[in-house]
């Protein structure tokens, strides 16, 4: 939680602080950041092995207080240099923390002796995740309201002691060793023998590579909220852009209350058919977002709200159902390394939409939904056909530590 109100807060200030403190333009600034984050792109196919060997707690220890350090490096940059180094620093904290924080809260699933299913453990990471971003995203309005310099800076180095404080959490409240037990009684390879087999496994694993392929498309519909609704309705509603502001607000609730319900209502079904409900309702968002291009006036915002809620209800059953499979199709003892690559869905997704929204948005308003729209249903026969060649217990929701050994 700590790590999203970090990230939501400082984000919004990131553009504005960097281009004051350094002097730079905001484009040079967004092509520095953007500089950053590609050179931290390889990160995840190196902290998957570490993962593997000495386990998710201190790789998640060190990636937070590599976020931190990148925070106190911006303090002090003055030029653009000193901000490629710091956003650098704090983009491979992040990478390193996405990389292998999810294969923590798996391998804690795994431990659960209530029997809790893995969805539930990342339906409560997912609503405390949107709480946290929420809460930062506040925080960020009324800092950037008072346009002060050293509130800004104050900002930045409360989110650096927040990071610490979150490591400090982490440390304490964390047993290092989160591997089940009862994993040497199975015969799981040893460390050198997964060092041998490496990352041959996992690409030789066409089922997994195909899963993160179609994972990828729906991470492109989901970041699509941020990246392509509020330009879309600021140049082809532009009467209705006050709205874009509560929309996504409206969003953020509905994920933090709704998300352990929503868990609890889908756990009945099988895993691949909650993700083709996802496509399916994603579909419907890209679609009731276009729909004002045809609609009287009157009939936008109502639209725009089903639109969200579609949107919502979409993200709530994805993104616990997508992490707990992701989870149990991955081999136990290469469970890292799956996990760190699975990643590689979202960085493409960010990656590719801005570039998408804008070409497909220079040919029509309502190209870029009808292409979006498609990708999402196309996501369900790719599951259902997919769905036969995973492990038939990681197509099965409710229970964790059932991932296979190859």
């Amino acid at each position: 939680m700590i790590d999203s109100v970090v990230n939501g807060l400082f984000v919004p200030l990131s553009l504005l602080y960097l281009s004051e403190s350094s002097g730079a333009s905001l484009v040079q600034v967004g092509t520095l950041l953007s500089v950053a984050g590609l050179l931290s792109l390889p990160l995840p196919l190196w902290i998957g092995g570490l993962v593997d060997r000495h386990g998710p707690k201190p790789i998640v220890l060190v990636a937070q207080l590599l976020q931190a350090a990148g925070l106190l490096e911006y303090l002090a940059s003055r030029n653009g240099v000193t901000v490629l180094l710091a956003a650098t620093v704090a983009s491979l904290g992040q990478r390193a923390f996405w990389s292998s924080a999810f294969t923590l809260v798996s391998n804690l699933s795994d431990r659960d002796p209530v029997g809790h299913s893995r969805e539930r453990w990342f339906g409560i990471i997912g609503s405390l995740r949107a709480a946290g971003y929420g809460v930062g995203a506040i925080v960020a309005g009324v800092t950037l309201s008072v346009k002060s310099g050293l509130m800004y800076r104050g900002t930045i180095g409360a989110c650096a002691c927040l990071l610490l404080a979150a490591g400090l959490l982490l440390s304490w409240g964390v047993p290092r060793s989160t591997t089940q037990p009862a994993q040497a009684s199975r015969g799981e390879p040893s460390k050198e023998d997964r060092g041998n087999r490496g990352y041959r496994a996992l690409w030789a694993d066409r089922p997994y590579l195909a899963l993160m392929a179609l994972n990828t498309a729906f991470a492109l519909c989901n970041v699509m909220l941020s990246v392509a609704f509020p330009p879309f309705v600021d140049r082809q509603l532009p009467s209705v852009t006050w709205a874009v502001g509560p929309l996504l607000a409206m969003n953020t609730v509905v994920q933090a209350v709704l998300q352990t319900s929503v868990v609890r209502l889908i756990r009945p079904l099988p895993r691949h058919t909650s993700l083709c409900l996802a496509g399916v309702l994603w579909a419907s968002w890209a679609c009731l977002t276009a729909g004002p291009l045809w609609m009287p006036r009157v009939l936008w915002v109502p639209c725009l709200v089903v639109a969200v809620l579609c949107y919502s209800a979409a993200q709530l059953v994805h993104s616990p159902v997508s992490n707990a499979l992701s989870a149990d199709a991955a081999p136990a003892d290469l469970r890292g390394r799956y996990l760190a690559v699975f990643q590689y869905s979202f960085a493409i997704a960010t990656v590719v939409a801005p570039l998408l929204f804008s070409l497909l948005f220079a040919v029509s308003s309502a190209a870029p939904w009808a292409i979006l729209a498609a990708l999402a249903l196309v996501t369900v026969p790719g599951m259902l056909v997919l769905a036969p060649r995973l492990p038939e217990s990681a197509l099965v929701a409710g229970g964790a530590g059932r991932s296979r050994t190859i």
